[in-house]
C-alpha cells in the first residue's frame, strides 16, 4: 500500500465516521422529538378525559328527574 492509498483510505474513513457522526445525531434528534411530542399527546388526552368526564357529569345533572307519585290522604288534598 502506497502512501497515497493510505491518505485515500483515512480520508474515506474520516468521512465515514463525520457522516456516521451526523447520523446519531439526527436519531438522538428524533428521539428528543418523538418523547416531546407523546408528552403533548398525554397531554391532549388528559385535557380531553377531563373535559369528557365534566361533560358526562353535567349531562347527568341535567336529565329529568323521574317523577314522583305523592299519596293523596283518604280525604283528598288539601
Amino acid at each position: 500500500m502506497t502512501d497515497q492509498e493510505a491518505i485515500k483510505l483515512h480520508e474515506l474513513i474520516d468521512e465515514l465516521r463525520a457522516k456516521l457522526q451526523k447520523s446519531l445525531k439526527d436519531v438522538l434528534q428524533l428521539r428528543k422529538d418523538l418523547d416531546l411530542e407523546r408528552e403533548e399527546h398525554q397531554l391532549t388526552q388528559l385535557r380531553y378525559d377531563t373535559i369528557k368526564n365534566a361533560v358526562d357529569k353535567i349531562d347527568r345533572l341535567n336529565q329529568p328527574r323521574p317523577a314522583v307519585e305523592i299519596a293523596a290522604d283518604e280525604k283528598g288534598v288539601k
